[in-house]
């Protein structure tokens, strides 16, 4: 795609009961702004029942109500729909950028990419359970990770032009696509021949809630989804597992051996002991992933009884 200047961005942020945050994230955003690039920040209020939207509002976001409550991609959805800026980038609200991250943003856009995918960082003073959360989901988003195109760009922090977004299936509403809900519309602008680009200079801290319950509740979340979801797309690194949905869903808790160890192996990669101290409490987390995977795994194929072969279904 040719090169376009960039001089106007809409970061759109869904938030339910972010409260405690919310103010830190928006300011972090309007403090980006070079005079050059107009920065729209967009808070989707997700049915909060605490003080979030006046809070977004008085840091200086345009403050819009989902509509829907209990559905981040539905207020993702939204956001993009009233959004005046090109690119759109996605964030989460419990996500802060740091120094430079428009600049890299906007770098890698105007270079043509038409999908960025940003650095995932761990932000200093978070409890265990909190940083273990952290390496168990972003070992392959982290900020010492090379730049290049990658399958699969994180929802908590990417960023995509405009008019391809909008034309697109944009994220997935339904109820079990949470976590995975990024990855159909990603793989539709895939198949139109656009890539997607990872920029570890484009880096967000990402402030993973604490807690034991919270961990595990996270990891099924993310297992719950991931069969259908990446056998459908082919949005994962290593697509080739996810043509055999049976034979994953048999397999799924020895393969959560096999994930814990490739999940240290990145973190060594990357220069990181404190995951190695980490590793039960990280396979834990994975046998939950298992489990989940087995049981959306076991409800998608009940949804749809008739597979006609092995092979992804393509995106049209």
């Amino acid at each position: 795609m040719t090169a376009k200047h960039i001089d106007a961005i809409s970061v759109i942020i869904p938030a339910r009961n972010e409260a405690g945050g919310i103010a830190r994230t928006v300011s972090a955003l309007l403090a980006q702004g070079n005079g050059q690039i107009a920065l729209e920040v967009i808070v989707v209020d997700d049915a909060s029942s605490d003080a979030t939207a006046a809070i977004a509002r008085d840091a200086g976001a345009r403050v819009i109500e989902s509509g829907v409550g209990g559905s981040p991609a539905a207020a993702r959805n939204k956001g993009a729909a009233m959004a005046k800026g090109d690119p759109l980038v996605f964030l989460d609200a419990d996500c802060v950028v740091t120094a430079g991250w428009l600049e890299a943003l906007v770098a890698a856009h105007e270079r043509g990419e038409t999908i960025v995918a940003g650095a995932i960082g761990l932000p200093p003073g978070l409890p265990a359970s909190a940083r273990c959360d952290y390496y168990c989901g972003w070992y392959l988003a982290h900020p010492r990770r090379p730049a290049g195109y990658v399958p699969h760009g994180p929802a908590p922090h990417v960023s995509v032009r405009r008019d391809l977004f909008l034309n697109s299936s944009r994220f997935e509403e339904l109820p079990f696509s949470v976590a995975t809900e990024e990855r159909l519309w990603q793989a539709e602008l895939r198949e139109k021949g656009h890539k997607i680009y990872f920029t570890p200079a484009a880096e967000v801290l990402h402030y993973n809630r604490p807690g034991l319950a919270q961990l595990l509740r996270r990891s099924y979340r993310w297992g719950y989804g991931s069969i259908e979801s990446k056998h459908l797309t082919g949005s994962t690194r290593y697509k080739w597992m996810y043509r055999y949905p049976r034979l994953l869903i048999v397999a799924a808790l020895p393969l959560a051996f096999a994930h814990t160890g490739f999940i240290l192996w990145c973190w060594l990669r990357a220069g990181r002991l404190e995951p190695l101290l980490m590793s039960p409490l990280v396979l834990a987390a994975r046998l939950v992933y298992s489990f989940g995977m087995m049981r959306g795994g076991l409800e998608w194929l009940r949804r749809r009884p008739a597979i006609a072969n092995n092979s992804p279904v393509r995106v049209k």
